[in-house]
């Protein structure tokens, strides 16, 4: 699936005219053409996120059709998808590794609404994992969508719960 040519130094839409017209050429089953369009307004963003996700897409990526090809994470590209969130119980604490070798690595939680365990391991800053919420607290994470065996996929730390 091809999605950019970055060693194009055009504007993304003059880079895209020439994918389209040098995947023609090559006409191979193997390598396809990520479709892009223009987005026309804040619906159109929200009807297109509804069918990609309920085609199990994770998102989409909304680029600037001028800009250039960065080789780094930019405000001209930007990553847009759908997150649930909730609530758990910190059951345990794991340590970390590498960087984070005395510090939290990650927390290992049961989901307050149906008892899933599972581990919640980034969204900390190096404060929380210096001083990680204590075993029994609730905390509140964000995660998108379900595994096949209920478990939250990709979850990620917001914030100890206020316990109201």
């Amino acid at each position: 699936m091809v999605f950019d040519f970055p060693e194009e130094k055009t504007p993304f839409a003059k880079r895209y005219t020439k994918m389209e017209k040098t995947l023609k050429e090559v006409d191979s089953k193997h390598i396809k053409l990520v479709d892009h369009r223009i987005c026309k307004s804040k619906e159109d963003l929200v009807e297109t996120m509804d069918k990609v996700c309920g085609d199990k897409g994770e998102g989409m990526m909304l680029r600037d059709p001028q800009s250039k090809y960065e080789h780094r994470r930019s405000d001209r590209l930007l990553k847009v998808k759908r997150f649930e969130d909730d609530e758990a119980t910190v059951i345990g604490h794991e340590r970390g590794s590498g960087r984070c070798e005395h510090m939290l690595g990650a927390l290992r939680v049961k989901r307050c609404s149906d008892g899933q365990e599972f581990k919640i391991g980034s969204g900390f800053t190096d404060t929380i994992r210096k001083n990680p919420p204590k075993i029994g607290r609730k905390v509140t994470f964000k995660f998108m969508g379900l595994s096949n065996s209920g478990i939250p996929r990709f979850p990620i730390f917001m914030r100890e719960h206020p316990g109201m």
